[in-house]
């Protein structure tokens, strides 16, 4: 567990190092815990960062926070990890967990240069999670052994037997190859995208958004964002301060503090916010006003 954290704690650093060398402007999660652990910024072009030490270490839960981090920032997102299973990340490999693009240090370069990964296909192989006890079952039920498979479909057995066991992503192409000799889907389905997209609410002109995991619970944005936190203790307010301080020299957003009856008008110079009081608002100009009384 301590190897693993120290790994996960490398990676981030060097992706700190390497969107910052390719002229980003990066805040970093540093004392507590949040679904991400880099923000990044460069001429609008907004990169959120997980970094892992394993990829398997990501959660459904996980997944569902960076999409919809990625939805409200309008953001890519990654998980970048040294291994997957008991694989290690090739160079530009990329792979879908979770709904989430997952990709290695040594990819994290050659996106940041070459644009993200949509506008950069040609520079990566992308692989896709495939359903190993799926595929065993379906072999078996099909009556095969691996190397019958292997030459019904023309993917190696080694592969055949690593994809059953969960050791590694698979090629689309040899995807496709397993799919069409059994006659059935094993690419693991991902709704997690879709899912953060539909928590969204209209409200005039502000488009209200339930990020649900802090430091970011809630995020309204019009052309400018501000965000909302639900009321937390004392020393977790402390370091969400810190860190919206570092944020905002980046990314210039402001952030309040949820509760349902205040008695502060600001905790750690951090605005608050009624409950009561966010659905009522009808543009950002009523947040700005609220933010500047409360300061």
């Amino acid at each position: 567990m301590q190897s693993n954290l120290s790994n996960s704690k490398r990676n981030k650093e060097l992706c700190e190092k390497l969107m910052e060398r390719a002229g980003f402007s990066c805040v970093s999660v540093g004392n507590f815990h949040a679904p991400f652990d880099i923000m990044a910024e460069k001429k609008d072009r907004v990169i959120i960062i997980k970094a892992v030490s394993n990829i398997d270490s990501v959660t459904p839960d996980d997944g569902r926070a960076l999409a919809k981090l990625s939805n409200f920032f309008d953001a890519e997102a990654y998980v970048v990890g040294e291994t997957y299973k008991n694989t290690k990340m090739e160079e530009r490999k990329v792979f879908t967990r979770h709904g989430i693009s997952c990709i290695s240090n040594d990819t994290v370069e050659v996106m940041l240069y070459n644009g993200n990964f949509k506008h950069a296909r040609k520079f990566f192989s992308e692989n896709v999670e495939i359903d190993g006890s799926e595929l065993k079952r379906l072999r078996r039920l099909s009556g095969m052994s691996m190397k019958q498979l292997s030459k019904s479909s023309g993917v190696s057995v080694d592969s055949i037997y690593r994809y059953e066991h969960g050791f590694t992503s698979a090629s689309p192409e040899n995807l496709e190859k397993l799919e069409s000799a059994l006659s059935s889907r094993l690419e693991v389905a991902h709704q997690i995208s879709a899912s953060a997209k539909a928590n969204r609410y209209e409200n005039g002109s502000i488009s209200i958004f339930d990020i649900d995991r802090e430091p970011f619970n809630k995020g309204f944005k019009e052309k400018n964002r501000f965000e909302f936190a639900e009321l937390a203790d004392m020393r977790t307010l402390k370091k969400w301060s810190e860190f919206y301080a570092r944020f905002n020299e980046v990314f210039d957003d402001i952030q309040f503090i949820m509760t349902d009856a205040s008695t502060h008008e600001n905790i750690f110079g951090i605005p608050t916010i009624k409950k009561s009081e966010i659905y009522s608002i009808s543009d950002e100009q009523e947040l700005y006003d609220i933010a500047a009384e409360r300061l």
